[in-house]
């Protein structure tokens, strides 16, 4: 980032003290950001009209493009829209509450923490260009693991967050979210902190003798895909009731987070497409997990159900009944999610199906494992929850291994 050459109180600062090796001192899992005290001299500055808005956020920007900061949760930006250089900057207006912060925090008025949620917001909305490159994690991607299920680039991959896992995203993978208009990750991928092992044994299977598969929804993958059962929900598809198989990616909608979980602890893993196959390979597993499974197939779902110990992590599973042409990688919705006539709900009529209220519920504050019909499910939809580092995705996982 290059910064304008006019004489500036912040300038002088940032690089007299970065120059004295200034260092922001940070625990390896970001739990406790700490942010160097000088900064808040600036930050006050600002919030006493001292120095103007935009310089103060080209400082902010270079911190934290140079890692001076950390943010505890790195936001996805679709470009690298500088403060100095947006020409639009002038119309983004910073709200008052993020300035009213910054001269609370500047007068230990409020936390670290507090301040840092103004900065989030900024980034968020593009007030604040950041550019993802330049982020850097305190364990180099070279160092962690990712779950050998997946293909991961890791010259394309992006430090996002430092939690119970370490979490990456691929660059420039955003999504404007249409509801709020802010940019988001589209996928992130989890990775195993070399450091952390410790308490990864605790939750892990790989020297447990315990016999577990996880399956994999590909056909849930699929009918979110675009041309997609979605498509045809919203009007925009006549025929799209069949759609054709994808390459999987790691997704929300197909519970990405909470495969690659899994399987970075131990557990192996089938698809959708291997029990629709030869149902009889789930008898020679002690413990099913299923995901968000929400499309299967009668053999599927007979397959499942009949299985003595299957845990329902996700909400939502066995919602919707597809039929599988193998021959034109297609999969058609049959019945279920309203189809073929509004009424029909769960399209195998499954008296255990808990999508309400439990699905829509992703914070998971409250999160719990109930038995019914000699399966376990839970009450929320807990994909984010792998991307956090509280004691509740830990507990959750110290669950799995135990039921």
């Amino acid at each position: 980032m290059v910064f304008q050459t006019h004489s500036s109180l912040v300038l002088i600062i940032l690089f007299s003290l970065i120059g004295s090796s200034v260092l922001v001192t940070n625990s390896s899992a970001q739990e406790e950001t700490q942010i160097p005290n000088w900064i808040k001299n600036v930050a006050g500055w600002w919030a006493n009209n001292e120095i103007p808005e935009k310089e103060f956020l080209a400082g902010l920007t270079y911190l934290i493009n140079n890692n001076i900061i950390f943010i505890p949760f790195m936001p996805c930006g679709l470009a690298a829209a500088t403060a100095d250089s947006d020409p639009t900057l002038d119309t983004k207006l910073v709200p008052d509450w993020v300035k009213n912060n910054a001269g609370w925090w500047a007068t230990d008025q409020i936390k670290d923490a507090d301040f840092l949620n103004g900065i989030q917001y900024l980034i968020k909305n593009d007030i604040l260009g950041i550019d993802n490159k330049k982020i850097k994690g305190q364990v180099s991607i070279d160092d962690v693991k990712f779950s050998p299920a997946w293909t991961v680039d890791k010259d394309k991959m992006v430090f996002v967050t430092s939690s119970f896992f370490e979490v990456y995203g691929l660059n420039g993978d955003c999504l404007i979210d249409p509801s709020d208009g802010i940019s988001k990750w589209r996928s992130n991928m989890l990775a195993l902190n070399p450091y952390k092992m410790d308490m990864y044994n605790e939750v892990a299977v790989w020297n447990d003798p315990q016999n577990a598969v996880v399956v994999y929804p590909y056909f849930t993958f699929t009918a979110y895909q675009p041309q997609g059962f979605y498509d045809y929900y919203r009007g925009e598809c006549d025929d799209c009731t069949t759609t054709k198989f994808a390459q999987p990616t790691s997704r929300y909608t197909s519970s990405g987070q909470g495969h690659q979980a899994l399987t970075l602890l131990g557990y192996p893993s089938i698809t959708d497409i291997e029990i629709d196959k030869n149902p009889d390979i789930l008898q020679q597993f002690d413990k099913v997990i299923m995901l968000h499974n929400e499309y299967v197939t009668r053999t599927m779902f007979d397959a499942i159900t009949s299985h003595p110990n299957v845990i329902y992590l996700y909400p939502n599973a066995l919602y919707a009944e597809i039929e599988v042409n193998y021959a034109d990688r297609t999969i058609t919705l049959i019945r279920g999610h309203n189809y073929p006539e509004f009424e029909i709900i769960n399209g195998f009529d499954w008296p255990f199906d808990n999508t309400h209220p439990y699905e829509y519920d992703a914070e998971c504050d409250d999160m719990e494992f109930y038995k019914i019909g000699g399966a376990w499910m839970t009450t929320c939809y807990p994909d984010i929850l792998f991307l956090t580092n509280s004691d509740v995705i830990f507990n959750v996982l110290k669950t799995i291994k135990e039921l």
